[in-house]
């Protein structure tokens, strides 16, 4: 019988403690997640439930921004500016102690959208080059006036140096079988190219094509890389952007890449052109134009007649944006597709520029 008592005890004891930690003693007085406009500014009200708090603190994304120590009658308030929060969803949180020592948690999110829609960019077709249909297209990149192209798919991926008249390969190394191949980009003389699961990047010698026997590890999906001459800029099938350090691929920061109404997710192939980051949307014909300082998407190029054009009978999805400095031509193509094409911009991109 003892051990029956004990154990009662113990089970009340634990339903006791359970109900203090549960008990409310302050609360959002907000049922649902907040949404904000970047540049606007929110204030939120908090209701204290019981008279005897000792304090009660709000954390935005893991940062504490408030702490009250005292009290009164009414609801508190704390205005929120969007811009020093910046684009994307950080968590809402609320921490009320008591002088008993209790204390109790409410939880909400705040997500700030883009303060402007993306225009529609209009584009010109200048020319047609053929693809070569067995590639399955992740990553394109110029060097000078030399195309690169790496292609996924297990037992398929390579990187490949590409002749423009014909689409076929000048020079091309293969990956191992246990890796599927994804984005590519070119710093200097070194290739970097993505893995999909494996968590590998590759750096190859931009010449020979020879692999580097340094890897960088990173962990998560590898779709998309671009870098804008000073970082790395890698997705990975979200609506978030790593800016990675090019020498050992450590983050630097992350941003989150919304329009006016929305996160845009499965960011996939990447270019970094005239200060915008250029991203394929997979499963659309859309390339969305993000600014890279903040994340809004400024504009978007609808290339469903490319697709129509050169998807063929048996390509996939449009994927690979390259961009010809020399000629200030953007070249388009997709996975397993028949052609690549050139195309120009008929807007200059800092028409479309918009202060932060």
């Amino acid at each position: 019988m003892k051990k029956y008592h004990l154990l009662i005890v113990s089970l009340l004891i634990v339903l006791v403690s359970c109900k203090d930690e549960s008990t409310e003693l302050a609360q959002f007085t907000f049922q649902d997640n907040l949404a904000v406009k970047y540049k606007e500014e929110v204030t939120i009200e908090i209701q204290p439930i019981v008279s005897d708090l000792k304090e009660i603190r709000l954390e935005i994304g893991n940062e504490v921004v408030k702490t009250w120590n005292s009290f009164g009658s009414e609801n508190l308030k704390f205005t929120i500016d969007s811009k020093a929060l910046g684009i994307g969803a950080k968590d809402l949180l609320l921490v009320a102690k008591d002088k008993s020592g209790n204390s109790f948690e409410d939880k909400r999110i705040i997500r700030v959208v883009s303060d402007i829609q993306p225009k529609l960019i209009d584009f010109e077709i200048v020319g047609t080059l053929p693809h070569n249909i067995s590639n399955f297209t992740q990553g394109l990149e110029f060097s000078g006036d030399q195309l690169y192209e790496g292609t996924g798919q297990q037992g398929e991926s390579k990187l490949a140096k590409i002749d423009l008249r014909t689409g076929n390969d000048i020079l091309k190394v293969g990956l191992d079988g246990n890796h599927f191949g994804e984005g590519i980009t070119i710093v200097g003389d070194t290739v970097y190219q993505l893995t999909w699961t494996s968590g590998k990047c590759f750096l190859y010698n931009k010449n020979t094509l020879e692999i580097l026997p340094k890897e960088h590890l990173y962990k998560g999906e590898g779709w998309g890389i671009c870098n804008d001459g000073k970082y790395l800029i890698v997705s990975d099938g979200s609506e978030r952007l790593t800016y990675r350090n090019k020498h050992d691929f450590s983050i630097v920061k992350t941003i989150e890449v919304y329009t006016h109404e929305q996160p845009v997710i499965r960011l996939n192939e990447l270019e970094y052109i005239n200060g915008y980051i250029f991203a394929n949307i997979w499963m659309t014909s859309n390339v969305a134009i993000i600014e890279p300082e903040t994340g809004r998407v400024v504009g978007v190029l609808n290339c469903a007649n490319l697709v129509s054009q050169g998807r063929g009978s048996a390509g996939d999805v449009l994927n690979g944006i390259a961009y010809n400095k020399n000629e200030d031509l953007i070249y388009l193509t997709g996975k397993y597709w028949t052609k690549t094409f050139k195309i120009k911009l008929k807007q200059n991109l800092a028409d479309f520029l918009v202060s932060n």
